[in-house]
């Protein structure tokens, strides 16, 4: 429709120019973990993002919502019916499912780029299917391992006790690895498999974790939710180029 001069509701569409294929959907969404901030991640090279070393995918998510509400003050003077209105604080929150199975925990994969050796046994990338050539681009990053103590009373959870089984199920909120945030990447395109958009929510802080038994239900999944400081927008030809 080029004007509503012209608009004609019994033969044509609103916006004439979509076609099918081109719509966003989860299929088509990627959600990654990585450091609390962006900057971290592209002071590596200065330009595109050296996303992959920084950023590590997680998989089996259920449900993700990211909120930002702003608060807005509405001010009225004497004299008029009009009123003002001014701009307040920001405030940022998400909350994600992901259902449980023999490998890291929903915990474990927020801080998969941590540094580990300070929490115990590494994370085993080998052990998720990842080949040793993606692994070396998986790499701890500076600026972010520097924020962690070198030393943790509460560990965050463990595993088997074999080195072989151990899945790194992190479950203790208590922990001090969860005082650190964490950064969250979410990457969308359409079905036609073309980048749509792409944003960083840094700054990632937990509030609480839930977990849940039924009799009733087949699989067992967890869930967590908290609050981030902001969005950081990403130029989606940055993020391709350093994934692809």
């Amino acid at each position: 429709m080029a004007s509503f001069l012209s608009w004609n509701w019994a033969s044509e569409h609103v916006q004439v120019e979509l076609q099918n294929g081109e719509y966003v959907s989860a299929e088509s969404t990627l959600v990654l973990a990585g450091p609390s901030r962006l900057k971290m991640i592209t002071a590596m090279n200065g330009d595109a993002l050296s996303a992959q070393s920084q950023l590590y995918p997680i998989g089996l998510l259920q449900m993700l919502t990211i909120a930002q509400n702003r608060q807005v003050a509405r001010l009225f003077e004497i004299g008029s019916k009009r009123s003002y209105f001014v701009p307040g604080r920001l405030f940022a929150n998400f909350q994600m499912n992901r259902i449980l199975f023999f490998g890291p925990s929903l915990l474990r994969l927020l801080y998969a780029i941590a540094p580990t050796y300070t929490y115990g046994k590494p994370f085993n990338f080998e052990a998720e299917g990842i080949a040793p050539a993606a692994k070396s681009k998986l790499q701890e990053n500076p600026a972010y391992s520097a924020l962690f103590p070198l030393d943790v009373k509460l560990a965050p959870g463990y595993g088997a006790a074999s080195d072989k089984d151990n899945r790194d199920f992190y479950i203790n909120l208590a922990s001090e690895l969860f005082n650190i945030p964490f950064g969250m990447c979410l990457l969308f395109k359409d079905a036609r498999k073309r980048p749509y958009g792409a944003f960083y929510a840094e700054e990632c802080m937990i509030e609480a974790h839930s977990m849940g038994v039924d009799s009733n239900n087949i699989v067992l999944a967890e869930g967590v939710n908290g609050q981030f400081d902001m969005v950081q927008p990403i130029q989606v030809h940055e993020l391709t180029r350093a994934t692809a």
